[in-house]
Order: C-alpha cells, then structure tokens, then sequence
C-alpha cells in the first residue's frame, strides 16, 4: 500500500528548440530562397536573351522573304538600277530601285497611285552600323533623289532592319557569266545576290532571288 506522503512524479516535458537551433534554420531557409530567386533571376534572364534572339532572326528572315516577295513580283514592265554614293570613311549607302513594280515591298505605301519607284535603301549609321529601309517615291522625287544622292528625302520610308553589320548586292551579268557588284552595262539582272551579316550573325548570309525585269 501506497504511502500516502508519496511524492507523484509528473512527466517531463519535451525540450524545445534553442535560440542557435533556430537561428541555423533561419539561415538554412534564407539560403534555400536566395538560391531559389538566384535560379528564377537566371532563367528569366535567359528566356529574355532567347527570346531577344528569336525576335532578331525572325526580322531578318522577314526582310529577306520581303525581298524575294517584291523581286518576284516584278513584271517585264519593270526595271531595276542600282546606285551606291560615298557616305564617308570608305563606306558607301547603296539604293536598290525596282520601279513599275507595284507588289515591291507591299507595305501600304507603295498603294498610292503615284508611287513608281521603290527603293531600297542600305545607309550607314552615325555609329558605323547600317539600317535598311524603303523609300517609296514618285517620278519627280525619284529623279531629285538621284541628283542630291538621296540626302534630304521627303518621302515615305519604312525601316526593315535598324542595325546590320554588312549588307552586299551583287548581280549576275550573263553575258560575262560572273557576278558583278553594279548594274553598269547594257544587261538585265534577272538574279540578284544578297549578303548579309547582323550583329548576331557569326557568318554572312547569302541568298539569291530571281527578278523579271525587262526594261
């Protein structure tokens, strides 16, 4: 029998974290979430820069299919010419003119009746860079361009590619069976050689079109 003075003893109570327990659990847990904004900033990062490159190559295959699109539409009412002028430092701007060519570079402004002339323009930059574009011009303004170089141009223009490094036309002078970088002579260039490199490009892209033009 029990004394009744028996002292009871009453269970121990389960221990709780210390003060340095918690404090590595903090640690732990903020290492894992900068770790985990670190992997987020990264891939975000990433994407962005492959996004970036899709969007680029995507603007020079849609230059170049806008180029054979207009060079295809050419008729045997069409002519072509090729003018290129000094723009300082060895450098030239090139304009590459389809005119009677009303599906050339079909991008609302050449809709205009008086629009006959569609020049393709490949001009250096301030920063040695060139941008490609249209000019979209009547006979009037076009015989003025070709006299004052196309500086000044008051016309419509559309900007295809802001910044390349090379953009390079040749045309293929059968008679001679060679490609030739201007259009001097008496001869159609009815394929056309296009070279060009942009700021991603490790290598020059060349690509050659076929144009019917009679003139």
């Amino acid at each position: 029998m029990k004394s009744p003075f028996s002292v009871w003893e009453t269970p121990k109570a389960s221990k709780g974290f210390t003060l340095l327990e918690m404090m590595l659990s903090i640690g732990v847990f903020l290492l894992l979430v900068a770790s985990a904004f670190s992997i987020v900033g990264a891939t975000t990062e990433l994407m962005t820069e492959v996004s970036e490159t899709q969007e680029r190559s995507s603007l020079r295959q849609r230059f170049i299919t806008a180029c054979r699109n207009s060079f295809e539409a050419a008729t045997s009412e069409s002519s072509l010419e090729f003018k290129y002028y000094d723009s300082g430092g060895n450098t030239q701007d090139t304009y590459l003119t389809l005119s009677r060519a009303p599906g050339a570079f079909d991008l609302g402004s050449n809709r205009e009746d008086h629009i006959t002339h569609v020049v393709l323009a490949s001009e250096i930059r301030s920063d040695g860079l060139i941008r490609s574009g249209v000019y979209y011009l009547n006979d009037a303004d076009y015989e003025l361009a070709k006299t004052t170089g196309f500086k000044d141009l008051e016309a419509s223009y559309i900007e295809l590619v802001p910044r390349m490094r090379q953009v390079t036309w040749r045309f293929y002078d059968e008679q001679r069976s060679e490609w030739v970088p201007t259009l001097d002579g008496d001869f159609n260039a009815y394929l056309i050689e296009l070279t060009i490199q942009t700021l991603e490009d490790s290598q020059p892209l060349r690509t050659v079109f076929f144009c019917l033009n009679g003139a």
